[in-house]
């Protein structure tokens, strides 16, 4: 039987809701023909994510192997895979509390707003309302420059950090090219300068940016190896950046395709930003690895399994969700995993929904929207976001 399972079909990239439902309905606790498990399901979903038997795959050693099959240019890539090592999000417990407490105390949210409103000011003062791009003009733009500001960096520096972090986030993808290994790689090697260099000129003048107080920090308690915390200054601003954008992008299109974008919506923003994230999720897969033999439904998942979970598909739960293919905006309680679960949830979602909330507010000033031109997605399984996509605005 051919397995239903097809994530790198196009069509299926474009929409995959309709291959999610119909492994959902027959095979929730599907093994794929390359032997992981595919789970679809919300109460599979949200077990696992929360089973210290399912640890995060080690994203270093699969590099590692992938890099091999290239014959001998593995040697090239040591620098990315020793990143990937201190990645708070390939990390499992003790070492993953400890990171994660230890960023914590350094980042708030202190002036965020100011920040943001500031930088949507900035970005509509070069905008035409009447006809823009929202990817290239704003969704990918606006949470590089508010990285920026939040890490205390030169904000004229958000384009090139910006790029970089569109081919760092490669690294979440299932399968890569040697070409798309060796960008990350230059990306790596790249980012790893310049916050070397910001951080010698925090630690010699200090200020209130996150990378200063991060510098300061483990200057005091020593908490992390001096590589492993650059490593994660430059995971932060992709986490950061990335979510952010796909969350702007695939929210305005669904809210004015879907006649929602309105001078109201400002009043209930929290509880409609919430049904976004579940109606379309910008991270649609994570992957676990289970660490011993684990019994699943009817199935026995055996220890160093890859377990590949759907959030997308776990959000469209019936049994879980009425109506889980309506855009409901005033959906209440919406226990969606956008942001998964359990100790490896996502640092940074109230920065993402934060941008998102004040964005709409800024956009209450006008009357109406228009999509100005049918959106091109990008074909990614795990993020959905687009290449390009036009709106008006009166």
């Amino acid at each position: 039987m051919e397995s239903p399972w097809k994530p790198f079909l196009r069509e299926n990239m474009l929409d995959p809701y309709p291959m999610y439902k119909e492994l959902r309905e027959n095979d929730p606790i599907h093994q794929s023909r390359t032997g992981e498990w595919v789970i679809t399901r919300y109460e599979d979903a949200k077990a696992i994510l929360k089973d210290d038997r399912f640890i995060v795959g080690n994203r270093a050693e699969w590099l590692s192997k992938a890099a091999t099959q290239h014959m001998d240019k593995w040697e090239s890539f040591a620098v990315i895979i020793d990143a990937l090592r201190s990645f708070l999000v390939f990390k499992n417990p003790p070492d993953h509390a400890l990171l994660r407490k230890f960023i914590m105390q350094a980042w708030n949210s202190r002036e965020v707003d100011q920040i943001i409103n500031e930088n949507i000011e900035k970005l509509f003062s070069t905008i035409d309302p009447s006809h823009f791009d929202v990817v290239s003009q704003l969704a990918t733009p606006l949470p590089a420059m508010t990285m920026a500001r939040i890490f205390g960096l030169p904000t004229s520096d958000y384009q090139y950090l910006e790029d970089l972090s569109h081919k760092m986030i490669q690294s979440l993808d299932l399968y890569l090219t040697f070409r798309q290994i060796k960008k990350m790689e230059d990306a790596t090697k790249a980012f790893i300068a310049y916050f070397e260099k910001h951080a010698a000129i925090k630690l010699a003048k200090p200020d209130d940016g996150l990378l200063s107080r991060l510098i300061q920090l483990n200057k005091e308690s020593k908490t992390i190896h001096h590589h492993e915390l650059i490593a994660n200054c430059f995971f932060l601003f992709i986490s950061g950046e990335e979510t952010t954008a796909g969350l702007i992008e695939l929210g305005l299109y669904h809210l004015i395709t879907n006649n929602k974008l309105n001078p109201g919506i400002q009043d209930t923003a929290n509880t409609a930003i919430e049904e976004i994230l579940r109606y379309d999720s910008p991270l649609q897969i994570v992957v676990r690895i289970a660490s011993e033999d684990v019994e699943l439904g009817k199935q026995k998942i055996v220890a160093g399994s890859a377990v590949t979970i759907c959030l997308g598909a776990a959000n469209r739960d019936p049994e879980k969700f009425q109506q889980p293919d309506e855009l409901l905006l005033s959906r209440t309680p919406n226990h969606h995993l956008s942001f998964g679960s359990g100790v490896h949830r996502c640092l940074g979602d109230w920065l993402a929904k934060k941008e998102f909330e004040l964005l709409l507010n800024y956009l209450g000033r006008y009357d109406s929207f228009k999509i100005a031109k049918e959106p091109v997605w990008k074909e990614n399984m795990n993020m959905r976001s687009f290449q390009s996509f036009a709106i008006s605005c009166e």
